[in-house]
């Protein structure tokens, strides 16, 4: 197994990464979908005991990627926000990491879960619907069926697989006709079973193991 896979789509190159992120090299630039920033100030605000730290977590690891891919132009495919919460440590995280990559363009095709990034002040490009971002095209959600038109990048299923001969379900990239699907960055994210039929390509334990489908 490796850290990285490369899989060639329309034309292009994308490097799936171990740490839940495609790369594009010659665009440098990272795809993540599901960050979910700000999901443990949320439930601690309703009164569920949680961990603190998940967001910082995922940033240093979002860190780490951008300083081993240098790429120019950052991705995040849906679901910046966990919830409606304007404060929070999370905030506080955000606003360091973006002053450390203050050069870094980042980019926000909203998702379900950002209904609140319109007041939040946080200057990053908000996009609805899709992006053209040729030859992909950029949403937050996969189409249902096999879709139309340029190859889709896109999270919110949170896809996860079972790997032959290893225990519990990991965080996978679902290649399926027309769409590839990110499993979902945050750290802190339960998941949804992928269709066994489709292509998966697991992330376990800093490592990507490709599942053919059946």
């Amino acid at each position: 197994m490796d850290d990285t896979v490369a899989i060639d789509v329309a034309g292009e190159t994308l490097l799936l990464h171990a740490d839940r992120a495609a790369w594009w090299p010659v665009r440098h630039s990272l795809f993540i979908a599901d960050l979910h920033l700000g999901k443990g100030d949320s439930l601690r605000a309703a009164g569920i005991p949680v961990p603190t730290g998940g967001s910082e977590h995922d940033l240093s690891r979002l860190t780490a990627l951008i300083r081993q891919t240098d790429i120019r132009r950052l991705w995040i495919l849906g679901d910046f926000l966990h919830g409606s919460r304007k404060d929070g440590s999370w905030r506080e995280q955000w606003l360091a990491f973006r002053a450390m990559h203050a050069e870094l363009d980042i980019r926000l095709v909203l998702g379900n879960h950002d209904r609140a990034m319109p007041g939040l002040g946080l200057d990053i490009p908000c996009f609805s619907g899709s992006v053209a971002e040729e030859p992909f095209v950029l949403v937050h959600a996969p189409a249902e069926g096999e879709p139309d038109g340029p190859m889709r990048i896109c999270g919110h299923l949170h896809p996860v697989t079972r790997a032959p001969g290893l225990p519990g379900r990991h965080p996978a990239f679902v290649l399926e006709a027309g769409q590839i699907i990110l499993p979902a960055f945050s750290a802190f994210t339960g998941g949804s079973l992928a269709d066994e039929r489709s292509e998966r390509i697991a992330c376990i334990a800093g490592h990507l193991l490709r599942i053919p489908g059946r």
